[in-house]
């Protein structure tokens, strides 16, 4: 029987990394207090930590066994935007971190952190949002970065203005998370994928740590941090890693089988199939502990697992996670889910 999973600590963990701003290529300010998280959470387990040159958080945990290592991996980047152009009015024109919707961040508002230190707030629009000074064909002309836009909340109506604020081409803007967490379990946000996830891992940690058990094999613990540009996983492991477990989002959309109660194991995406005989393994656990669980295929969609494999990794690559509707737009996920892809990745750490 699989030790206790507090899903309460869970959720807790994932409200407060969701609201770290962590855009692809700025991941700093989330692994320090990842590292953090960790070491105090942690005390009396034999973990150690390290943070790589590439900016990678990965934690050990001494198993039983060092003869066939495992490695989970998820990654704390999210979508985001960076400076591409000051504008004539002041406003900012930006380029896309990681690939979203034009129309998916219409309204939503910023934190734009300028070359100075210093953050300002702001709201990406049209250039043609008012009702009153346009007319219905410019208002709903198709959303590009020719005709969206940052208005900065700041004195600004020119260039110059806007660059004395220390706002450079390159500057980094993160999208606002809008965390809510209700009730009856279910969890709204932006940047679930793929906090979610890391949430998931923390949990199975936390169970491990708390019932004073030891994985079966060396266990290695990776946080990715350039995921979302598809090459987050391709280093940090050891040499002789014989198992990776990707762990993210699951895709809840028509015509898949995932839902927002589930862990899904993946059996094949965009790059290929993932490693059979892992995946079965996977599916015998998750019926073995009576798990809420499903097997899915996702056409538009590559893991961190497959960056380590392109960067030739030999060892078997497997891909879980929770499942979270409306991908890369507000998201949405239960904390069953949570509790699910938790219990798996628990629940093969301790497997033979």
């Amino acid at each position: 029987m699989l030790p206790t999973v507090n899903v309460d600590a869970m959720v807790a963990f994932l409200t407060e990394l969701l609201n770290i701003p962590s855009p692809t290529g700025d991941t700093d300010r989330a692994m320090q207090w990842l590292e953090e998280k960790f070491a105090t959470t942690f005390v009396d387990a034999p973990l150690t930590q390290k943070q790589t040159p590439k900016g990678l958080l990965v934690a050990h945990w001494p198993g039983k066994q060092q003869n066939a290592p495992r490695g989970l991996t998820a990654h704390v980047d999210t979508l985001g935007a960076m400076v591409r152009q000051i504008k004539e009015n002041g406003r900012l024109r930006i380029t896309q971190l990681g690939s979203w919707g034009w129309t998916s961040v219409e309204g939503e508002g910023v934190t734009i952190f300028a070359s100075n230190g210093q953050t300002y707030r702001g709201t990406i629009l049209p250039t043609t949002a008012s009702v009153h000074a346009h007319t219905s064909k410019e208002r709903n002309a198709p959303r590009d970065d020719t005709n969206m836009e940052v208005r900065i909340d700041a004195h600004t109506t020119c260039e110059e203005e806007t660059q004395a604020l220390g706002i450079r081409v390159g500057d980094v803007i993160a999208i606002d998370p809008r965390v809510e967490v209700n009730d009856n379990g279910f969890i709204r946000s932006r940047h679930l994928d793929d906090k979610a996830s890391i949430a998931c891992m923390f949990g199975a940690m936390l169970a491990m740590a708390e019932a004073g058990l030891q994985p079966v094999q060396d266990s290695y613990f990776h946080i990715s941090n350039y995921e979302e540009v598809g090459h987050g996983a391709a280093t940090g492991f050891p040499s002789n890693l014989a198992d990776l477990i990707s762990i993210d989002m699951a895709v809840v959309a028509p015509n898949q089988t995932s839902d927002e109660y589930s862990v899904t194991i993946c059996a094949k995406d965009s790059a290929g199939p993932y490693h059979m005989q892992l995946r079965r393994e996977l599916e015998a656990l998750a019926e073995a502990n009576k798990l809420r669980y499903t097997t899915d295929i996702y056409p538009f969609y590559a893991s961190d697992g497959e960056a380590y494999w392109r960067a030739g990794g030999d060892v078997r690559v497997g891909l879980v996670g929770p499942g979270v509707d409306a991908s890369h737009h507000y998201e949405r996920t239960h904390r069953d889910a949570l509790e699910n892809s938790a219990k798996l990745l628990l629940a093969y750490l301790l497997s033979e």
